[in-house]
């Protein structure tokens, strides 16, 4: 699951982050909550919106630019999949049993403040992913992309339209953020809307979509204020 984290003094006046947007620095907070013990994390941009953003019109993929042109945090490849590193991350957190999710070279561990002996401090694992259907203990409770079989439509998607597709981890998020609203006749109401756009207006369904609930949650709370409805209609 997400860790709790310390925050050092120098985070509000390091040279490098305070050039970055606040929203930037919002992000590499909350990228130090979802990495690992290592401070290293899946380079899934959608899927950290959710977690760090989830009612917040941001564009993730722009902060984390920032952050990785700042040398806050660096991306890299292992197996064919991608993940990012966090600076001096472990000069500044120092966990008592530290866990040992994801993969990392030797530069990548000096990058977050581990020489390549420090290894020894992690223990042992087997696989170094979670195998399918096993939950990786640095997420929530129903946390990232894992895909909960019997729980999605098509495609391992819990909503699978021609331009939105939700994990079924997404999904429960947004069904959380948007508790006024009948969630599924409101996603089939915009995919709907989308498929007939410009490809650059598709290609940007996730933040415009969670910005169009997050309007359509305000008018049904103060519609439910006032005690006229308890769901948002989609009719």
């Amino acid at each position: 699951m997400s860790r709790i984290r310390s925050i050092h003094p120098g985070f509000f006046t390091d040279e490098d982050l305070v050039s970055v947007s606040m929203g930037a620095r919002v992000l590499f907070l909350g990228l130090g909550v979802e990495a690992d013990d290592k401070g290293i994390f899946e380079w899934k941009p959608l899927t950290i919106k959710m977690r760090v953003f989830p009612a917040d019109n941001v564009d993730v993929v722009e902060l984390m630019a920032e952050l990785e042109a700042a040398g806050s945090i660096r991306r890299y490849e292992f197996g064919g999949r991608t993940f990012g590193a966090i600076r001096n991350f472990r000069r500044f957190q120092k966990p008592k049993t530290p866990n040992d999710i994801h993969p990392a070279t030797a530069e990548i561990l000096a990058f977050v403040g581990l020489a390549p002996s420090d290894a020894d401090a992690f223990p042992p694992k087997g696989e170094t992913f979670p195998q399918k259907g096993e939950k990786s203990p640095q997420m929530e409770e129903g946390g990232g992309n894992r895909r909960g079989k019997g729980k999605e439509e098509k495609g391992g998607y819990a909503f699978c339209g021609s331009v939105i597709r939700l994990s079924d981890a997404d999904f429960s998020r947004w069904q959380s953020a948007y508790p006024h609203l009948d969630l599924r006749a409101m996603l089939q109401m915009r995919d709907d809307w989308l498929g007939g756009q410009e490809p650059s207006v598709r290609s940007k369904w996730f933040n415009s979509t969670s910005s169009w609930l997050a309007k359509r949650q305000q008018d049904a709370t103060n519609q439910v204020k006032q005690g006229n409805v308890s769901v948002y209609p989609v009719a």
